[in-house]
């Protein structure tokens, strides 16, 4: 079998990509899928809080989210105020949580082997945690360097710290979750020490957090509810996968699948592990050439049944002796609530053995089938050497749910337990006086469970410690309940003898009994007789009752009728006295209507002159009314572009009707003077030209990790970027056949990149904490390492005349480069971290976005800050940029927003709202007409700076976080990266330039069918392609 729980581990060329009940570990997150871009929100949240609670069902995938979502995100630094460097403890509460989180924190700070300093390292940090409600913090501080390093804590499967709270109920159990708690909430609190947590919790334990006041108030403020999965993100956790193991799967089997798995967010797990039994079943038995069919998933018995069979596989290579420890096993592993929840209980080898009454070394190799390679039903993982101190715990509680067997043993125990717990309980008040000794049934069905269960004192003690107690009690109820019955027998005897004396007067009695008995039954039919009559009599004082209501409701009708014509008779004689009225009226009015034709008459000669200057305004009102007519057309024309673009985006299945739509909307557009840069043409024409040149007609691949900046040579096509892979990359935008060059490859990531506006240098930005510089002249050359600074760079900006470049780094500095002489100063030291910066375009002033919210700027020649422009805490600013007339400034923040400001005094003229994440670069086009903007949220907004209210165009090809955006020098072209597919993309600024290569493409003319449903039919018929025949 392939082990599923190792990624790495391959067969045949192929490795597994899916990790069955287990999460997925960190180095999987390129398996991971289906929960694409979820990860920002936490991690905006993250962010502005240092701490977020992720919630959601079990088996809803929270572990693999923060695993595979969130940290590799953290450690590729996109937060911290300080650098990148990131230490992760993992801890969950278990029955110990403080002893559980002083473990975790030796463990990220010592080898795999646990060593006896550890030990005492453990012992030390352990009361340390429990000296204060700061402990947490000190022993932080002192078990790491915070000049240099982020700390993350995650607290998986938080809810356990309410189920240790409420199976052990003594008041050193309430100050242990009670101390923990306040732990992180004080070190939450504690805000100079860059300490994150994270919290994973199932959502049905959310109530009971209102059992600490402050943990509440903070998970109220800062907390993210996991979403249940689309039919569409299911897709993509099987697809993705099978992509990336080297396979392909049957579209039947992937329906198939997702048909099985419906709406119920618990099948994820089950899922996951049907599809890893399917793998090992493909690689071993099928033809590997071929597509993972349903005949694969079928022969591992479909979703219902693969948990169960794979479990029961592990269960029969057990032997007979080996299967009763395993049943004891994870009877103690296993629990269920008083709200007939299932839920884990984590527990050491050392206690299963006792409980199970076997040696530690039976145990372990009880337990190793269930962790084998190829399983993941148990924890820790099969890599890792057991030790009678070892926990075991499931992998997913949907285990619980799955496994026949373990359904039943987990019913056998709930019923044990509450035996159990109903005879402590009766022993203890027996104890005090408050009731007596048992007696059957209760005492056989305690004395069949003690046969049965054949209780153990450890066994006993995880849910009352009064084990003596109870089964002395028991067994003192069954001698006296024994001894009552020896009684009985003997005082039967003695009974059975007086019996026989009586035996004659009991039969004398007996006759009389019969004669008595025969009178009786005399007087009874007699008052069954009585009793007949005066049930009819009631039966015909129902029916009278009936007719009696019969008769009320005739009357109420006859009522409401009579109520009815009296209304009737009331609006006859109102209207009648209306016509009256009006009559009168109307005479009035006639004699009025003389008079008033008398005056016409009068007035008739100077109408006559007056008509004639009317019939002059008349021409001109005609005149002004043809105009208004064109400009309705005008209108209803536009409206039909705009509803034939969005109509043509909707064409999947015919090419050239699709790009014949397109193309029509965009001659009306220019036809009606509409706007230039209208978002629906726009992107008809674009995904037209995608159905006509291929899906990736304009992306270009050269990355192995995310592309996090690009820059042009100026007045050229030529564009360099770089990103996480440590290349810098040449490219040639003009034709994007032609294969890119690679100018350097380094060792570490690189963030920044920039081309002086004279076009001889290129400067590239480290995480190495150097700059390095290359000349440009004839040829790209390494000129030389600039250092300076201490830390990753973050940002760079160059001057418009060529002659300095400005720096910033996570090491709090901002340092001015003199390119003549490459040396530096530093010009600025900040406490919050710097996001963003750009040079005004008269060289004057440097923009400063900061993590704390503010936009400064910087007098680059007085070396002061001139003004604070913006200030919003809690709202980063993200990204700036100048136009190049040096009118306008743009600012982006973390809420999305993208602010524009007139650079006279700073004031804000417009908020441009849209993007629903984090702003990461902005740019103006080099004619100022556009500004573009990127964001988190994996779209691109290009708004026309002459009609910034209008809606912008929304390009949403990118997948992932948009990284960088640069308008090439001619302006014709807008190039974008992100941080997935390693891609880049090329997207048109005008729509002239996208409708002519559409055009090209196009071979015949609409018909007239098409015409009347595209267009309208009420609209005259015209040829598209005037040149074409049809």
């Amino acid at each position: 079998m392939i082990p599923a729980d190792n990624a790495l581990d391959k067969q045949d060329g192929f490795f597994n990509p899916f990790p069955g009940l287990r999460p997925f570990k960190i180095e999987e997150s390129h398996l991971f899928f289906g929960r694409e871009g979820q990860s920002e929100e936490i991690l905006n949240k993250l962010s502005n809080e240092k701490f977020v609670a992720v919630i959601g069902a079990s088996g809803s995938g929270k572990s693999s989210l923060i695993y595979c979502g969130l940290v590799p995100v953290l450690y590729g630094g996109f937060i911290g105020d300080q650098n990148s460097t990131w230490r992760i403890i993992t801890t969950r509460p278990g029955n110990s949580p403080i002893e559980n989180l002083s473990a975790a924190i030796i463990k990220e700070t010592s080898d795999v082997n646990k060593t006896d300093d550890d030990i005492i390292k453990q012992k030390f940090n352990s009361s340390l945690l429990r000296s204060s409600s700061l402990g947490l913090v000190e022993t932080v501080k002192q078990s790491f360097d915070l000049t240099k390093e982020n700390i993350l804590i995650i607290v998986d499967q938080f809810e356990e710290l309410f189920r240790y709270k409420s199976s052990r109920k003594d008041l050193s159990t309430y100050n242990e979750s009670e101390a923990f708690v306040k732990l992180l909430v004080n070190a939450n609190k504690t805000k100079d020490v860059p300490i994150y947590i994270v919290l994973t919790m199932r959502s049905d334990f959310i109530g009971e957090c209102s059992q600490f006041h402050e943990l509440t108030e903070l998970i109220n403020d800062s907390n993210y509810l996991v979403p249940q999965m689309t039919r569409e993100d299911f897709r993509m956790a099987v697809e993705g996968p099978v992509a990336v193991g080297g396979a392909e799967i049957e579209p039947q089997l992937v329906q198939s699948l997702l048909n099985e798995v419906g709406d119920n967010p618990d099948q994820l797990p089950i899922l996951q592990h049907a599809l890893m039994r399917t793998w090992d079943y493909w690689t071993e038995h099928s033809d590997t050439n071929l597509p993972i069919s349903i005949s694969d998933y079928e022969a591992i018995g479909k979703m219902e049944k693969a948990l169960s069979e794979h479990a029961n596989e592990a269960y029969d290579e057990l032997s007979e002796s080996e299967k009763w420890i395993c049943e004891s096993m994870f009877k103690t592993i296993t629990e269920k609530g008083n709200d007939n929840r299932g839920i884990r209980h984590p527990t050491s080898i050392r206690n299963i053995a006792s409980i199970a009454q076997a040696d530690i070394e039976d145990v372990i190799r009880v337990v190793d089938p269930f962790r084998a390679s190829g399983r993941s039903f148990i924890t820790p993982a099969y890599d890792i050497k057991l030790n009678a101190d070892s926990i075991i715990d499931l992998s997913h509680e949907s285990l619980m749910r799955i496994w026949n067997k373990l359904k039943v043993w987990v019913e056998e125990e709930w019923n044990a337990v509450q035996m159990y717990m109903r005879l402590s309980e009766a022993s203890e008040m027996f104890q005090l006086g408050k009731t007596g000794l048992w007696r059957p049934p209760d005492l056989q069905l305690a004395l069949n469970w003690r046969e049965k269960q054949k209780p153990t004192l450890s066994w006993a003690q995880r849910y009352n410690p009064a084990f003596e107690r109870a089964i002395v009690y028991l067994e003192t109820s069954d001698k006296e309940f024994r001894a009552e019955e020896e009684n009985k027998v003997k005082l039967q005897k003695r009974q059975l003898r007086r019996s026989k004396v009586f035996a004659i007067v009991l039969g004398s009695a007996a006759i009389i009994a019969v004669a008595l008995t025969l009178y009786s039954q005399s007087l009874k039919v007699e008052a069954d007789r009585e009793r007949k009559k005066a049930e009819e009599q009631k039966v015909l004082a129902e029916e009278r009752k009936i007719i009696a209501e019969q008769q009320t409701e005739i009357a109420k009708e006859k009522e409401k009728e009579a109520l009815e014509q009296k209304e009737e008779a009331e609006r006859q004689r109102l209207f009648a006295e209306q016509k009256r009225l009006e009559a009168i009226r109307n005479a009035e009015l006639a004699e009025r209507q003389r008079l008033i034709a008398l005056e016409r008459q009068k007035e008739a000669n100077q109408q006559r002159s007056i008509a004639e200057v009317n019939a002059v305004e008349a021409r001109k009102q005609s005149a002004e009314a043809e105009k208004a007519r064109q400009e309705a057309f005008r209108r209803r024309m536009l409206s039909i572009s705009q509803s034939m673009a969005v109509k043509s985006q909707q064409i999947l299945d015919n090419t050239q009707l699709k790009g014949l739509v397109a193309y029509q909307s965009y001659l009306f557009n220019k036809r009606y003077e509409g706007a230039t840069h209208n978002p629906d043409v726009y992107l008809g024409l674009y995904y037209a030209l995608k159905a006509l040149k291929g899906q990736e007609f304009n992306a270009v691949n050269g990355h192995n990790g995310s592309v996090m900046d690009i820059a042009f040579i100026p007045e050229t096509n030529i564009l360099f970027s770089t990103g996480g892979d440590g290349k810098i990359l040449k490219w040639n935008m003009e034709d994007l056949k032609i294969p890119f060059d690679t100018i350097v490859e380094n060792p570490f990531v690189q963030r920044a990149l920039a081309v002086t506006p004279d076009a001889k240098y290129m400067i590239c930005g480290t995480d190495d904490s150097k700059i390095q510089l290359y000349s440009l002249t004839n040829s790209v050359s390494f000129v030389q390492d600039l250092i300076g600074h201490t830390s990753i760079i973050v940002a760079l900006a160059v001057s418009s005349d060529s002659k300095f470049f400005v720096s910033v780094s996570n090491d709090k500095t901002i340092r001015k480069w003199d390119l003549s002489t490459l040396t530096s100063e530093v010009i600025m030291q900040i406490e919050s971290k710097v996001n963003a910066i750009k040079i005004s375009p008269d060289n004057k002033n440097l923009a400063i976005g900061t993590q704390d919210g503010k936009i400064i700027l910087w007098d680059i020649e007085n070396k002061t800050i001139s003004r604070t422009v913006f200030e919003e805490a809690k709202n980063a600013v993200t990204a700036l940029s100048f136009n190049h007339n040096g009118s306008w400034f743009a600012s982006g923040d973390s809420k999305g927003n993208v602010k524009i400001w007139e650079t006279k005094n700073y004031t804000l003229l417009e908020t441009l709202e849209g993007h629903r994440s984090r702003i990461y670069d902005i740019d103006f086009s080099p004619d100022d007409q556009l500004v573009a903007s990127s964001s988190l949220d994996g779209t691109v907004r290009m708004w026309d700076c002459n009609n910034i209210n209008n809606q912008p165009v929304v390009l949403t090809d990118h997948e992932s976080w948009v990284l960088s955006i640069a308008f090439s020098p001619d302006g014709k072209r807008l190039i974008t990266s992100s941080n997935q597919k390693e891609r880049i993309l090329v997207w048109s600024t005008n729509s002239d330039f996208m409708a002519n290569d559409v055009k090209t493409f196009l071979e015949r003319n609409m018909t007239i069918d098409e015409w009347n449903v595209f267009v309208a039919k009420d609209v005259e018929y015209e040829k598209t392609l005037t040149e074409l025949a049809k």
